[in-house]
């Protein structure tokens, strides 16, 4: 299935949660559910894009997270891949690109945008070609553009 709006290969941790430094180690994971938080202002730059979740969290912990997700952003993304290895995050996260993502939609790098928190995988996207940025940086980029039109 080829697509042609921009494809947001989006992180999970540390991007799209706000507050997942404090939250991280809370246990059961349906008491984090209850105080995890997402970017607002992320969310709304990217909502109207193409957007696949790819993220370290364990499989296990997808479908809660997703609901999460929708429950206190009326959004989720278009596709969403968890850590179905039990890998690092640039492990992960090539692998899901190789299995899942370039399969479905072509290994054109140019139509990617990796919003990415871990230095490392930023590293593993550019090796594939793909921009991988800080959510940071594309919310600054984002202001600029509508800024100057």
């Amino acid at each position: 299935m080829k697509n042609d709006k921009r494809i947001i290969l989006l992180d999970l941790n540390y991007t799209l949660v706000s507050n997942q430094a404090e939250t991280r180690l809370f246990r059961p994971f349906s008491a984090r559910m209850e105080v995890e938080e997402y970017r607002a202002e992320l969310v709304d730059q990217i909502k109207n894009d193409y957007v696949i979740i790819i993220t370290a969290r364990p499989e296990s912990q997808k479908k809660e997270t997703l609901l999460n997700l929708f429950r206190k952003t009326g959004w989720q993304p278009q596709e969403a891949y968890f850590n179905d290895q039990n890998a690092d995050p640039p492990a992960i996260k090539e692998s899901i690109l190789q299995r899942f993502v370039f399969p479905k939609h072509g290994e054109e790098p140019g139509q990617y945008l990796a919003l990415e928190s871990n230095p490392k995988t930023r590293d593993m996207y550019a090796d594939h070609g793909i921009l991988a940025i800080p959510y940071a940086e594309f919310l600054e980029e984002n202001k600029q553009a509508g800024d100057s039109q």
